[in-house]
């Protein structure tokens, strides 16, 4: 039988692999499945495998992680290979192709055949509607009970991402079985654009000393926690002179909001803010920004400590 299983939703994708292996060999294991990522080996090898007939089991499992053929523009001899490899279905040899990615080629030659001769399985990102009901069920599933105001909060600060819901979510299941808003506040970051949000505003403000102390609190997640701050402070600064420039075009709020396809709330603290730095002062804080990304990455500074110079320094 031939799968396909593809979407960003690598954990759904993941659960959806282990029952299939699982009802397929009753007991997978390393003698039964053979796993390829086709980021790291020639695809002709995963193929010789699975022409391969399984030896001591009456079937077995051959994965092809990280596929990149069932997209437009693929190798078309390694598209004919797993054409020539899938038209016929062995019923000793499962081949599950992984794609790591929203959508597939349709018109695709191996998605067409496996279309016909096997099944294919999309995991889409859940929808903002479909988070309270997937989130609330994790939890039950698992016996742990969680306020409506802290499922509300979690799911705001995991932000869509699936993985980091996953992760925050067992983490707290081990803490107690009964979670309040107060647990999430404890246990789970904000994401980390609403800490740049929060740092500008209060730059803007003149108050360099709860920036500095928002990126002091983020610098205890370590450092994947502030390598992005430098160019999401600098979207955070940009999206404030193009409103600045929209407003004085002549642009009302809602107006703005519609032709940066943002939310109005963000254009109306953005109005706010532009008293306290003019377009030119924008530019320059940019242009300094740019700088400190140029000598973090070039080895010229150590990243907290040029960070922590550049909200020092801030002008006011």
């Amino acid at each position: 039988m031939n799968y396909i299983l593809y979407g960003e939703q690598y954990p759904m994708i993941k659960k959806k692999l282990k029952k299939l292996l699982t009802e397929r060999l009753i007991t997978p294991d390393d003698f039964n499945v053979a796993k390829f990522d086709m980021d790291d080996v020639d695809p002709n090898e995963a193929i010789m495998d699975a022409e391969m007939l399984p030896l001591g089991y009456d079937r077995k499992a051959v994965i092809f992680d990280n596929v990149k053929f069932l997209s437009k523009g693929a190798d078309k001899e390694i598209v004919q290979s797993i054409c020539d490899l899938v038209a016929i279905p062995n019923e000793a040899i499962d081949i599950y192709f992984i794609v790591r990615a929203e959508t597939i080629d349709d018109k695709n030659p191996i998605v067409a055949t496996i279309k016909a001769n096997g099944e294919i399985f999309n995991f889409v990102n859940l929808k903002k509607e479909d988070w309270p009901v997937f989130a609330k069920k994790y939890f039950k599933d698992r016996d742990v009970n969680i306020d409506s105001d802290a499922l509300e909060e979690l799911i705001v600060r995991v932000n869509g991402d699936l993985n980091r819901f996953i992760n925050e979510a067992n983490k707290l299941i081990l803490y107690k079985n009964n979670l309040s808003i107060m647990d999430i506040t404890l246990m789970v970051s904000k994401p980390l654009e609403d800490d740049a949000f929060s740092m500008s505003n209060a730059l803007f403000k003149g108050d360099n000393a709860t920036a500095l102390s928002i990126f002091r609190d983020l610098q205890l997640l370590g450092s994947r926690a502030t390598d992005s701050l430098v160019p999401m402070l600098g979207s955070q600064f940009r999206f404030i002179s193009e409103v600045c420039y929209l407003y004085q075009k002549g642009l009302d709020k809602d107006e703005i909001a519609t032709e940066l396809a943002c939310n109005p709330f963000r254009v109306k603290i953005a109005l706010q803010n532009r008293r306290y730095l003019s377009r030119r002062d924008i530019a320059h804080v940019l242009d300094d920004l740019y700088y400190l990304d140029y000598q973090i990455k070039s080895g010229q500074i150590d990243r907290f400590y040029g960070f922590e110079l550049f909200l020092i320094n801030f002008p006011n």
